[in-house]
C-alpha cells in the first residue's frame, strides 16, 4: 500500500512541474513578442510588392544551331602516273609537307622509248605522205593515158561507121568492116582498162590518207606520252605523301603523290533536322576545336535536299577560306563543333527567369496579370536595350500572347500571384532598381 502511495506522489509531483515549465515558456514567449523590433513599410503600403519590370518589344533575334562535323579540303589532289616507265629523277624540294603549286615538277619517268615511238610513227607518216604525192603523178598520167584513148576510141568509131555504111551502100568490102570492127573493140578496151585504173585511185587515196592520219595519231599519243613522263602537280597546295622514288618503277594508274588545298576548307556539318526551317546558304558559322579553343569563320556554302531519318539531321556544308601561312589553320580531318547563325527574324524575347511553366507575369497597372506564352527556344545573348545585364532568354514564338508595352515582371515570380498589388521597377544601365520619381539608392535592395 505505502508503494502504491509512493507512485501516485511521484506521478502529480512529474505533472505540475511539467505545467510550471509550459507556463514559464508562455511568459517568454509573450515577452519576446512584446519587445520585438517593428519592420518598417514601404512608403506605398503593406498591401503591395515592390518588383522588377521589363517592357516588352520585339527585337531581331538570330537563332543558334549547334552541329559537329570533320573538316576536309575543297580541292584534294590524288596524283597517278598516266603511263608506265622508270623513275629517273626527283627533285630535292618534293617530299611531304612541303608547299606545291600548279605545274611543279614532282617526278620524271625515263621518256626514251616514247621518244623512240613517236619517231616511228612520224617516219611512216613520211612514208605515206611520200605515196600519197606519188599517187597524185600516177593519177595525172592515167588520166592522160585515159583523154588519149578516148580521142583515139572515137576515130575507130568513126572509121567502122563509115565503112559499114559504105558496104550497105554496095561500095565497101565486108573484111574491111570487120578490121574496123576489131579497132574499135580493141579501143574501147583500152579505155575500159583506163578508166579502171583511174577509178582505183580514190580508194588508194583514202587507204594511204586513212595511214597517215593514223601514223600522225600515233606520233601525238607518242609525243603527249612523251610530256606525261614529267609528273607535275595539277593544284597548288602541300604534299601529303610522294610514294615512288628515284630508280623504282611505276606501273599507269598508280598513284605517286597527294596533293592538299588548304586554303578552302569545307565541312559536312549535321545539325538538328529542325534547323531546316531557319538555316539558308550563306548564315555564318563559327567552328570551335577542343584543342586550345581554337576556332575558325566561315559559312554556309549548300544545304543537302534529304534530311537522314535514322539520326534526324541536316547536312549542311560550311566553308572556310584561311591563308597557308595562317598561324591557326583549319587542317583536314580534325572535328569540330559549330555554331550556325540564322538570319534574325522579329520576335518578343523575355529572360529565362521572368518564365514559370509556359507563362509569364505582366504589370497591368498595379495588378500582376498572368499571361500564356509559346516559347519557340532558348538562347545565350545579351539584349541591352531590353536589359542591361541579362544573358539567358527565351524566345517566343510568333503567335506569343504578349504585346509591345507590355510590363513583364522578372522578379519574385514564384511568389507573385495573380490579382496581387506590385509596385514597378526597371534595371538601369548598371543593373540596379528603380522607380519612376524615386531615388535609387533608397530603393531596398532585398525587395
Amino acid at each position: 500500500m505505502q508503494k502504491k502511495w509512493s507512485r501516485i506522489i511521484a506521478y502529480t509531483t512529474r505533472g505540475v512541474v511539467s505545467v510550471v515549465i509550459l507556463i514559464l515558456g508562455a511568459g517568454v514567449f509573450q515577452y519576446f513578442k512584446a519587445t520585438r523590433p517593428q519592420v518598417p513599410r514601404s512608403e506605398a503600403g503593406a498591401d503591395s510588392r515592390l518588383v522588377e519590370v521589363m517592357v516588352a518589344q520585339p527585337v531581331p533575334a538570330a537563332r543558334l544551331w549547334q552541329g559537329f562535323g570533320t573538316a576536309e579540303a575543297r580541292y584534294v589532289a590524288e596524283v597517278a602516273s598516266e603511263i608506265s616507265g622508270l623513275v629517273v629523277d626527283r627533285p630535292q624540294a618534293i617530299e611531304p609537307g612541303r608547299a606545291v603549286h600548279k605545274g611543279q615538277t614532282l617526278l620524271v619517268i625515263d621518256d626514251r622509248d616514247y621518244l623512240a615511238q613517236h619517231d616511228i610513227a612520224e617516219q611512216n607518216a613520211a612514208r605515206f605522205e611520200s605515196q600519197l604525192q606519188m599517187l597524185d603523178v600516177e593519177q595525172k598520167n592515167w588520166t592522160d593515158q585515159l583523154a588519149l584513148a578516148r580521142e583515139e576510141l572515137a576515130v575507130a568509131q568513126t572509121e567502122y561507121d563509115r565503112t559499114r555504111e559504105a558496104v550497105e551502100n554496095g561500095a565497101g568490102s565486108p573484111i574491111e568492116v570487120d578490121r574496123r570492127r576489131r579497132e574499135y573493140t580493141a579501143a574501147l578496151r583500152i579505155v575500159r582498162q583506163l578508166e579502171e585504173e583511174v577509178d582505183k585511185i580514190a580508194p588508194r587515196r583514202s587507204d594511204l590518207e586513212a595511214s597517215l592520219k593514223l601514223e600522225r595519231n600515233r606520233a601525238a599519243m607518242a609525243l603527249r606520252d612523251v610530256q606525261r613522263c614529267t609528273i607535275g602537280s595539277p593544284i597548288d597546295g602541300a604534299l601529303q605523301f610522294v610514294s615512288a622514288q628515284q630508280g623504282e618503277r611505276v606501273a599507269a594508274g598508280t598513284v605517286i603523290a597527294r596533293v592538299v588545298n588548304l586554303e578552302l576548307i569545307r565541312v559536312p556539318l549535321a545539325l538538328p533536322q529542325s534547323a531546316q526551317a531557319s538555316v539558308r546558304v550563306g548564315d555564318p558559322v563559327l567552328l570551335e576545336s577542343d584543342t586550345m579553343g581554337w576556332c575558325w569563320s566561315g559559312r554556309i556554302e549548300r544545304l543537302a535536299p534529304e534530311a537522314d531519318a535514322s539520326t534526324r539531321t541536316l547536312t549542311a556544308f560550311a566553308e572556310v577560306a584561311q591563308a597557308p601561312d595562317a598561324e591557326m589553320l583549319l587542317m583536314p580531318g580534325r572535328f569540330v563543333h559549330a555554331t550556325v547563325t540564322s538570319a534574325p527574324v522579329e520576335r518578343f524575347v523575355v529572360p529565362r527567369r521572368a518564365l514559370t511553366g509556359d507563362a509569364v507575369m505582366v504589370d497591368e497597372h498595379g495588378v500582376a496579370a498572368r499571361r500564356r506564352v509559346n516559347v519557340a527556344y532558348h538562347m545565350r545573348q545579351a539584349f541591352a536595350q531590353l536589359h542591361p545585364s541579362e544573358q539567358e532568354w527565351v524566345v517566343l514564338a510568333a503567335e506569343s500572347g504578349l504585346q509591345r508595352g507590355d510590363r513583364i515582371i522578372l522578379s519574385n515570380v514564384d511568389e507573385i500571384r495573380p490579382g496581387e498589388k506590385v509596385r514597378s521597377s526597371e534595371a538601369n544601365d548598371d543593373g540596379r532598381l528603380s522607380r519612376s520619381g524615386d531615388d535609387p539608392a533608397s530603393v531596398p535592395a532585398d525587395n
